[in-house]
């Protein structure tokens, strides 16, 4: 078995490798190039600092990593861990980690981030074996928005650019790994960026990715709360990807307005969660 990064993988091998490995998942799922690709660039996974384990020159497990700095930190990010069912049991999460963390300590790394479906129990003690702490749980929900009243009074409009400031003094959590500042702004393009604004002053917003139909971030100013203005933006989604089902991952459990508000008002389902789990190196 050899250990290296996945600098000189080609995506259609790493493709391959990944779906056979998240065939028999807890939740299977079957990528196409396309999303994968997408999923590298959104993510900003960099294979140049991803490891794989290889048997016989064939790459049988992989763990995909993205690197942010972040308060002065530097993070590294697991976008995904896959091992092919015929090498499980094996270790080799561990011994992919004990290749790749002298690397990442050269680059000045402190901290690995990563999120684990919930009822994946030997995932998650795996890496509590690792060094790995829960600290948070994420709800995912998929599904239809449901047909609301509106309130006439909000307006919503394209936003040309992102309002960081603006939008971040309406939080009151802060995103997960997919949804943070600076993955948004690599993929700024393929976002469309929708305002609610009440009195001609910016109330709200939503970040919507029409391809993959998944919201990103939404927002609203606790000023103008339980005032239609979330269900107006929603419903601008609704009516721009042709009634079709969209998806919001990693929604933090402790925002219980946030929660209520996507199952009850939206109609969204929360089909899965997850927990965010953290070490530093």
């Amino acid at each position: 078995m050899e250990f290296k990064t996945l600098s000189h993988i080609s995506i259609d091998e790493l493709l391959s490798v990944f779906n056979h490995s998240f065939s028999d998942y807890i939740v299977p799922f079957h990528l196409t190039k396309e999303v994968l690709l997408l999923k590298l660039d959104s993510e900003k996974l960099d294979l140049n600092i991803s490891v794989g384990a290889f048997e016989n020159d064939q790459l049988v497990s992989f763990i995909l990593q993205a690197e942010k700095e972040e308060e002065g930190r530097k993070i590294i990010y697991n976008g995904g861990t896959g091992i092919v069912p015929e090498f499980r049991g094996k270790g080799l999460v561990r011994k992919m980690y004990d290749f790749i963390i002298p690397q990442l300590k050269e680059r000045n790394a402190e901290v690995l981030l990563l999120e684990v479906i919930q009822g994946n129990e030997g995932a998650i003690r795996a890496y509590e074996n690792l060094g790995f702490s829960i600290v948070r749980k994420f709800l995912c929900f998929h599904g239809n928005i449901n047909s609301v009243k509106e309130n006439n009074e909000v307006s919503i409009q394209e936003l040309e650019d992102f309002q960081w400031e603006k939008f971040r003094s309406f939080w009151d959590i802060e995103p997960s790994w997919q949804g943070k500042n600076s993955i948004l702004e690599n993929i700024k393009k393929d976002v469309l960026k929708l305002g609610a604004f009440k009195d001609e002053i910016l109330v709200g917003y939503i970040i919507y990715h029409p391809v993959s139909k998944k919201v990103y971030q939404i927002a609203v100013d606790q000023k103008y709360r339980n005032q239609g203005i979330g269900t107006k933006l929603f419903k601008a989604i609704k009516d721009i990807n042709q009634k079709q089902p969209i998806s919001f991952n990693n929604v933090d459990e402790a925002s219980e307005n946030t929660t209520k508000f996507l199952e009850k008002t939206i109609g969204l389902n929360n089909w899965v969660s997850q927990f965010e789990m953290k070490r530093d190196i």
